[in-house]
């Protein structure tokens, strides 16, 4: 039996994206929960997983990036309140502190990160 092929030949299995849909993509998920509250990430994330240009664990750290830099310190921060039976000032302020640095380190890493996997 034989196989016969397209004179054009194979067609790409991916459609083209611009390099646009990759920035907002990203922004989305590193900004997005900030300027308007889990929607703007949740797009983002949408965006992200409909997207052809990132590989699985790219859209897992894309996914999972916005909620750990954000939910993990204030969880943490309460936590510590919590054990050390005190109000709820210094764990809220640990957590803040965290919070902070995950922000300003994390999140930076994570557009960067995101954004040269969208270009490979």
């Amino acid at each position: 039996m034989t196989v016969t092929t397209d004179a054009a030949g194979p067609s790409p299995c991916r459609p083209a994206q611009s390099e646009g849909y990759s920035v907002a993509t990203v922004l989305l998920l590193v900004v997005g929960g900030f300027v308007v509250p889990v929607a703007g990430w949740f797009a983002g994330v949408v965006m992200l997983w409909a997207g052809p240009r990132w590989t699985v664990a790219d859209k897992w750290l894309g996914t999972l990036v916005w909620p750990a830099v954000v939910v993990v310190p204030l969880a943490a921060g309460l936590a510590t309140a919590a054990v050390a039976g005190r109000d709820l000032g210094p764990g809220v302020l640990a957590g803040g502190v965290v919070g902070v640095v995950a922000v300003l380190v994390g999140l930076p890493w994570a557009f960067v990160h995101l954004l040269r996997a969208a270009r490979r």
